[in-house]
């Protein structure tokens, strides 16, 4: 491990990877059950009409189908996602050995934080998307090509940043030093570090002056405390 740089704990991205691979697995076990009632129903021996095993494997066909042209778009996106968490991670290396890095953090509600770094300027939670096209930030509010969208990734930061906030209770670290962080990995964002709404939004490549800009709000021994409760949960360790 490199004395110049963060410490990393966990799997940038893992968690995503997982959510793609279930995409793909559980539909074609489900497929592959129903086209195994089909076959049985109409090879007869259950006490059902042959017709019936041939309903069954027109559905299952056509359900295949559908599914067969959906399916690869789905899955893109996770492993799109759980490629930008890879370029945060990067940069989030690069950050001084007074930080740590929790990637792919579960917390006990089950949420899945994609990254998690204490360091003299505080905790940041920070949340990654990487998106197409041209993203921006107007009135507080996140553009995507110009519009507004339904679900906003603002209020997923608060979220996942309250969720944080819980966790480390034990640990006690000031409400001033916990930072929610909305990192876009790629060029789509292009207006430097803004605020929103109290969320740092930035691109990946300004992450490590936007985190270390602020003043210093941890002490070497508030940083150990909240760097042990989190290490007390579970980490993403890789498929």
């Amino acid at each position: 491990m490199s004395e110049t740089r963060a410490t990393m704990r966990g799997i940038p991205g893992d968690a995503a990877r997982r959510r793609g691979l279930r995409r793909v697995l559980l539909p074609v076990a489900g497929f592959a059950l129903a086209f195994g009632v089909g076959a049985g129903l109409l090879l007869g021996g259950v006490g059902l009409p042959w017709w019936a095993g041939a309903v069954v494997l027109a559905v299952a066909l056509g359900g295949f189908a559908l599914y067969r042209r959906r399916q690869p778009a789905l899955v893109y996106g996770y492993f799109k996602g759980a490629r930008g968490e890879e370029m945060v991670a990067g940069e989030l290396a690069h950050l001084p050995p007074t930080w740590t890095i929790f990637n792919g953090l579960l917390l006990p509600d089950g949420r899945d934080i994609d990254h998690v770094a204490i360091g003299p300027q505080g905790v940041f939670v920070i949340e990654t998307k990487h998106w197409s096209g041209e993203v921006s930030v107007e009135h507080g509010a996140i553009l995507a090509n110009g519009r507004t969208l339904q679900r906003s990734p603002i209020a997923q930061v608060r979220r996942a940043s309250a969720a944080v906030a819980e966790a480390l209770a034990v640990a006690d670290p000031p409400a001033a030093a916990l930072h929610g962080v909305l990192c876009f990995a790629g060029p789509q964002f292009a207006d430097g570090a803004v605020r929103a709404d109290e969320v740092l939004v930035c691109s990946h490549l300004g992450l490590v002056a936007a985190l270390t800009l602020g003043p210093t709000l941890l002490d070497a021994a508030a940083i150990a405390r909240c760097v042990a409760r989190l290490g007390a949960l579970t980490l993403t360790e890789g498929l």
